[in-house]
């Protein structure tokens, strides 16, 4: 059962002073205040765990047209398109859209989820970072109903909209031993989202089922650790685990890339290094973002309706908070993958 919100009122009756008083040391008022009471209103207010907010009771109708939206990287064009689609829908139902970017940091996502509450922001859609559940539980419990992106999460309020990355991978890589590949490298950002977990699943599980042997050696993983700020740039993590291919010689024909962001860097490391693609080498890349058509060379890569996606997210969300029915078991939907052939693979049977 959610918990009932805490409000301006609870916080006066626990320290035992008016409403006016609590809102006066709550909001820093140019108002004299004794030090015992401002000791005593601070205290109420973090027993109950109450947020402050000066938004006038007037604004509420206001707040009700409003969701949010968090993503891990405004700078990767697969979320820009998920964002549109939130966008022609909020648009065309009359609601405003918090853009939140919480730049892959777990600290900055939840200091962004206790802003958004107390802004009375009730319905966000969000590419969480952290995977730990009590996260959004605690804020489900407050009232709070989210639509989950690229995440395996249940719990109460909070609908997921998930893409098949495991089929999506066991695609790509049947696509390449097709062409004749056997040495299929793979290239991925630290494996600490479901999504990039899922998408090295299916990499494993294709080579497997074409008995076609693991070689650790073909598998380049950045180090959160090792990588530092690198690991959260896409474009600049692909180049270096390409340039760490190169110098270990592993002798791969072909490399399946955790995003297309990836893919890129990769790419461009690989031409700076004297190896072609896909003549020396060919690159499958996954999401199919706008920039992998007109890319050299035209990236083959998994497509996922990112577009689409935003605006079925957009559409359950707000109906929810519209009509405010919730399933008790959590609505989740999985979007198919397909393969998009473009120029960056070769067919070595030919």
């Amino acid at each position: 059962m959610r918990e009932k919100r805490v409000t301006i009122k609870d916080v006066a009756a626990l320290a035992g002073v008016s409403v006016a008083t609590v809102s006066r040391v709550l909001s820093n008022a140019d108002y004299p205040v004794s030090k015992e009471l401002r000791s005593k209103v601070e205290q109420a207010a973090k027993e109950l765990s109450f947020a402050y907010t000066s938004a006038p009771r007037s604004s509420k109708a206001y707040h009700d047209k409003e969701i949010a939206v968090v993503i891990p990287n405004i700078s990767n064009p697969f979320y820009m398109q998920t964002i549109n689609g939130i966008s022609t829908v909020c648009y065309e139902k009359g609601y405003q859209m918090l853009l939140c970017n919480s730049m892959q940091d777990v600290e900055r996502e939840e200091q962004i989820l206790q802003d958004l509450y107390s802004r009375r922001v009730t319905g966000v859609i969000i590419s969480s970072i952290s995977e730990d559940p009590r996260l959004l539980a605690k804020y489900t419990e407050k009232g709070m109903t989210f639509i989950q992106l690229d995440q395996n999460y249940e719990g109460s309020g909070v609908y997921s909209i998930n893409y098949d990355s495991r089929l999506g991978a066991r695609i790509a890589v049947r696509h390449l031993i097709e062409n004749g590949h056997k040495r299929i490298a793979f290239i991925s950002t630290p494996l600490t989202r479901w999504t990039r977990r899922e998408i090295y699943k299916g990499y494993l599980e294709q080579l497997k089922k074409t008995d076609i042997e693991y070689d650790e050696k073909l598998v380049f993983i950045a180090d959160t650790d090792g990588m530092g700020n690198l690991s959260k740039d896409e474009t600049r993590t692909g180049a270096a685990m390409a340039r760490k291919l190169v110098e270990s010689k592993c002798n791969a024909t072909a490399i399946l890339c955790v995003n297309d962001m990836v893919a890129f860097g990769a790419i461009h490391a690989l031409n700076e290094m004297g190896v072609a693609v896909p003549d020396d080498i060919s690159v499958v890349g996954f999401d199919d973002i706008p920039l992998a058509e007109s890319f050299v060379p035209a990236l083959t890569t998994v497509h996922f309706p990112a577009y689409e996606t935003g605006r079925i997210a957009a559409i359950m969300l707000i109906d929810y908070l519209a009509n405010g029915k919730q399933s008790n078991t959590p609505l989740k939907m999985n979007m198919e993958p397909r393969l998009v052939e473009r120029r960056s693979v070769r067919n070595l049977c030919r």
